[in-house]
């Protein structure tokens, strides 16, 4: 039987893996680009916990101790405004996040800036709260 490491871990590539399947290719310009490029970033990092629909439900959410959030309410709880600056930092790591626990918790910002630098984490933690903005119910 697998540990509950080797689930999670299996679980986690399996996502990745699905991610460069589904989209191959996006590009990092404006608009729609940076929704795509949002798209493929959550689907890549946050649906093994969040799920493909970002509500809390991904394959992984069953072997967490919190469960994860529904990112499609972040507006619906905040008075009906999206504060892209808050879900930035939430996403970066500048902001303590309790349910992610401790800092061992992956942290994109910082994933992102050791991979190329704060400009391409910066770009990447936008899309990505761009993305959510755009997935939030109404």
């Amino acid at each position: 039987m697998l540990s509950r490491f080797a689930k999670l871990t299996t679980m986690i590539a399996t996502m990745a893996l699905m991610t460069f399947v589904l989209f191959p290719s996006v590009s990092n310009g404006q608009g729609n680009d940076r929704l795509a490029r949002g798209r493929q970033l959550y689907i890549q990092h946050c649906a093994s916990c969040h799920g493909m629909d970002a509500k809390g439900n991904g394959p992984v959410a069953s072997e967490l101790k919190t469960a994860p959030s529904n990112l499609t309410t972040i507006a619906q709880r905040h008075g009906g405004k999206f504060d892209s600056i808050h879900v930035q930092l939430n996403i970066d790591g500048e902001k303590e996040v309790p349910a992610h626990g401790s800092r061992d918790m992956p942290v994109w910002g910082a994933y992102f800036r050791s991979t190329k630098g704060e400009s391409y984490s910066k770009m990447n933690v936008y899309a990505l709260a761009e993305y959510l903005k755009a997935v939030q119910v109404r």
